[in-house]
């Protein structure tokens, strides 16, 4: 089984050119990487910051999607998705929130929400940098953002799921288009420099 995590994708309510595009369900502005992962996805957890209706609605549509809402978010979405979800899949408890602390570097304030949900897998979003840590077979996962990332390349993450086994196989992140930020490039630029010397 395949979990695709997504979260903060911050879309505008669609034009009415493109709500009459009748491939608009197969996510026709996301890199074809991402498109991808959608289609392969048994489950698509979003963590919140859809930011207009449509973008939901295009979620929602697939089928596939468990989610919270995120501080961006419509009133409607915010009415329709809770602020907290808490969902199992073979044995595995999954938590989903937004927001879970604002550091990038700390991640305590997280674990005790993974603590308090009473679940094995802590999903979120909001900082718009991909992370993932692991203790003790437990695991706190941030898929940044696909299209706004934060010093990082654009991202999603997945979890592989074996089903026989009831254990995760595998979580990892996923970048969906080359980084734009600044600092990556010049970060990028300095390891060439290192390496030369």
């Amino acid at each position: 089984m395949k979990i695709l995590v997504i979260s903060d994708t911050h879309f505008p309510e669609f034009s009415a050119a493109d709500k009459k595009k009748p491939d608009l369900g197969d996510f026709p502005f996301f890199p074809e990487t991402l498109r991808q992962k959608i289609r392969e996805a048994d489950i698509i957890v979003h963590a919140g910051d859809f930011e207009s209706d449509d973008a939901y609605n295009l979620f929602q549509q697939t089928g596939k999607l468990k989610a919270v809402h995120g501080n961006r978010d419509t009133e409607m979405i915010q009415k329709t998705l809770p602020e907290k979800l808490v969902f199992e899949e073979c044995g595995i408890k999954f938590g989903v929130v937004h927001e879970a602390g604002v550091s990038l570097n700390d991640n305590t304030a997280r674990w005790y929400i993974l603590q308090e949900m009473g679940v094995d897998v802590l999903i979120y979003g909001h900082i718009h940098t991909p992370s993932i840590d692991e203790y003790k077979g437990q695991f706190l996962i941030c898929p940044g953002s696909p299209t706004k990332a934060r010093m990082s390349e654009p991202a999603v993450a997945e979890i592989t799921i074996d089903e026989a086994e009831m254990k995760i196989k595998e979580v990892q992140i996923i970048p969906v288009a080359p980084a734009s930020c600044g600092y990556l490039k010049f970060q990028e630029e300095l390891a060439k420099k290192s390496e030369k010397k």
